[in-house]
């Protein structure tokens, strides 16, 4: 997989996933009503990839950065979170974060490398979850699993 994005590209990522969402089968809405992330998440595991503007400090490798993630996401809104730092090619210790979910909007805090935080409206379906923030832009793929898969558990 190419993890580099140049702006021209961007924009080619974002109708990707656009279309993928569009036709990702069974919506996890339904006929239940809107997606609600608050009862959706928590007990579960996100694993996910993101992919956020590069510092500018950083002149090479594209426009966007790519960051593996997982997140134990509580009732009470605290995470168990890791994410994969390429430099040490291991995931970071594991640290305490919040997360809200409000409808269909994640924000989740993170552990360097990977930006402080992170916000996404959430398209979801099956154990699939994917989403876009637009400040700053943020671009999500992944899936959602029961129990701690950190920990190993449930």
């Amino acid at each position: 997989m190419n993890t580099r994005c140049n702006p021209a590209s961007v924009w080619v990522c974002i109708v990707a996933l656009a279309v993928a969402l569009g036709s990702g089968g069974a919506s996890a809405k339904g006929t239940n009503g809107p997606l609600r992330l608050e009862d959706l998440l928590p007990g579960n595991t996100l694993s996910a990839v993101i992919w956020v503007p590069r510092p500018a400090a950083i002149s090479t490798g594209g426009a966007l950065s790519r960051f593996m993630l997982q997140a134990y996401l509580r009732q009470d809104r605290t995470a168990s979170v890791r994410v994969w730092d390429a430099a040490r090619n291991a995931y970071t210790t594991t640290v305490e974060r919040n997360w809200t979910g409000a409808g269909d909007k994640l924000c989740l805090d993170l552990p360097n490398p990977a930006p402080p935080r992170i916000c996404v409206e959430v398209h979801s379906w099956g154990p699939r979850i994917a989403g876009v923030g637009t400040a700053p832009y943020v671009m999500l793929d992944g899936d959602v699993r029961p129990g701690n898969a950190i920990r190993g558990g449930h």
